[in-house]
């Protein structure tokens, strides 16, 4: 499914209504007698995966507090809604990874140290860093967040393999990212946040992001056994490049944001969330929205 769009949040020619975000309640449950890589039977790829839960709960903690900064000084009603949907959705995010990593951890996943890492690194860049590279650094993650669901939602090759409740719970997760993808960038703009300054966290984070996933993962793999193994080796990089090659699919969404009149919605993947909603949303409870 092609989402490119001529910057569809800014084209007057046709009305652009944005989705609503939604704070939903998902119920979490995951079996301890299920299979340890669940990703299709691939190890690499399912360390990749819980590398990036592991440094969920604290990292959506430090969106909310890069954004929720600046509500003061927000005039628009409706971007303050969204910002009090943002905040409902992230909370649930940290939630709910917390208790995925959990038992991630009885399976032989040594997350917590991956954890306490990602708290160290928070704790650390919030104490040293203004607020507005704080809010630039947000939208930079958020940007990557959004790629990485817009691709999970469009091609169902990522849920290849992948049992419940794990395949209900990725999905949750990556529509409420594209939900939201916009809420920090615009308040970002808002506040008066430079260009320059935007691209420059980009960029920084990308290379740090970057490094510090992948180091993430070999470690969860070094702690299981699997990194001895050549082929999970093999297997991590197929994953990244190949097959399904997630590195090369993000990377025109990645120059997408280096452009000086970029927009999160200039990809419009309204569809993929209105597929999620009609056939692969799981039991939840919805606990408000940002509409008035």
């Amino acid at each position: 499914m092609d989402l490119a769009a001529a910057n569809p949040a800014t084209d007057t020619t046709r009305p652009f209504v944005k989705p609503p975000i939604e704070v939903r309640r998902i119920d979490v449950r995951i079996d301890d007698d299920g299979p340890m890589f669940w990703l299709d039977g691939r190890p690499g790829a399912t360390a990749l995966a819980h590398a990036l839960s592991a440094v969920f709960p604290d990292g959506e903690r430090f969106f909310i507090d890069a954004v929720r900064h600046y509500k003061d000084r927000i005039d628009d009603p409706a971007l303050r809604r969204q910002v009090a949907a943002f905040v409902g959705q992230e909370a649930q995010h940290g939630h709910v990874h917390e208790r995925y990593n959990a038992a991630a951890e009885r399976r032989g996943f040594r997350v917590s140290r991956v954890t306490a890492r990602a708290l160290e690194n928070t704790k650390r860049i919030s104490a040293e860093l203004p607020p507005i590279r704080q809010l630039a650094i947000t939208c930079a993650l958020e940007h990557f967040t959004a790629m990485m669901a817009e691709q999970l939602l469009a091609d169902e090759i990522f849920a290849q393999g992948v049992p419940e409740p794990h395949a209900s719970i990725w999905r949750w997760h990556a529509v409420e990212e594209a939900e939201h993808k916009a809420v920090a960038f615009d308040v970002y703009v808002a506040v008066g946040g430079s260009y320059g300054r935007r691209v420059g966290a980009y960029l920084i984070t990308s290379v740090m992001f970057g490094i510090t996933t992948f180091l993430n993962t070999l470690e969860l793999m070094h702690h299981n056994g699997t990194l001895k193994d050549p082929r999970a080796v093999a297997d991590l990089l197929d994953f990244l490049f190949l097959r399904p090659g997630l590195v090369p699919r993000i990377l025109p969404g990645w120059f997408d944001y280096l452009r000086p009149d970029f927009h999160p919605w200039d990809r419009d993947d309204r569809a993929v969330i209105d597929t999620w909603k009609a056939k692969w949303a799981p039991k939840y409870t919805t606990l408000r929205t940002d509409q008035a």
